[in-house]
């Protein structure tokens, strides 16, 4: 684990405790070249920033969506996949495909389709409504595309990950639960939930980072509008660090972004470490 842990101090918790903590502390500008001591003043100000408050709103509203979203679907299309069908590898391959994409490869593929594609689709069915249906054009419907691409995108990990949780439940423990009756949802929930525990912590741990840094999806897809009504909070920290070059002000909100993931992933592991069974 050596090699690995010194490739994270260096490359995250380094500048984290060295860089971006201390420098949440100071107006630091770099076109002006200023670096001045302001305390608590930058942290004080985000109460009052409307940008940040709104873009905290839509990251937690987009990080359930997507969180119970993308676990529920994977974890029926693992159940599926599961099973003896035709053709297994290839379909989980399909499905696994996008997650190694590129976020704004995936979010242009994606616009094709909402902007060229939907009108096609309106045409052949004869449909004024869908042929004139605009993906980018009210927060309702950019929030749901952003939400359409992310789900898409996240479905395949998360899935690979609920596979190999079904396929480590011991077959003795599913024969004994199909002789006492316990079949059908039943047997998915009384059986096969309990003894997915320590799978769900993983994928909703890692469900909840995803989602909380949601960042190129959404610039690629909508750029943060219409009227920064889908701006994540990474969006947000990216415009005044690199959009009007105050990083002291971006630091301070990095660093609330990290306490925020960090207390939410911590309250996740506790709750869901205390489900786990064993088989």
């Amino acid at each position: 684990m050596l090699p690995a842990l010194c490739i994270y101090t260096f490359a995250l918790a380094g500048p984290l405790i060295f860089g971006t903590i201390p420098n949440s502390f100071f107006s630091w500008n770099l076109i002006k070249g200023t670096h001045n001591w302001i305390g608590i003043k930058n942290f004080v100000d985000l109460v009052h920033d409307r940008d940040f408050i709104q873009s905290m709103f839509l990251t937690f509203k987009l990080a359930v969506v997507t969180i119970v979203l993308t676990n529920v679907l994977a974890f029926f299309i693992a159940l599926a996949l599961n099973t003896h069908i035709f053709g297994k590898p290839v379909i989980r391959a399909f499905f696994f495909i996008p997650n190694i994409i590129s976020g704004v490869m995936i979010a242009l593929a994606w616009t094709f389709i909402f902007q060229k594609v939907t009108p096609i689709i309106g045409e052949l069915l004869h449909s004024e409504a869908v042929t004139g249906f605009s993906w980018f054009g009210s927060s309702t419907a950019a929030f749901a595309a952003v939400s359409v691409v992310t789900v898409w995108q996240g479905l395949g990990f998360l899935m690979i990950l609920y596979i190999t949780g079904l396929q480590s439940i011991p077959l003795d423990v599913m024969e004994a639960a199909c002789i006492d009756g316990c079949v059908g949802l039943n047997r998915i929930i009384k059986i096969q939930l309990p003894l997915l525990m320590p799978t769900i912590t993983i994928n909703l741990f890692v469900s909840i980072a995803n989602a909380f840094k949601a960042f190129d999806i959404n610039y690629a897809l909508t750029g943060g509008g219409p009227s920064k009504t889908t701006q994540t909070i990474a969006m947000n920290i990216y415009d005044d660090a690199f959009g009007t070059f105050n990083m002291g002000y971006g630091c301070a909100k990095s660093v609330i972004l990290f306490l925020i993931i960090a207390a939410i992933s911590l309250i996740q592991l506790n709750i869901t470490r205390k489900r786990e069974v064993q088989s």
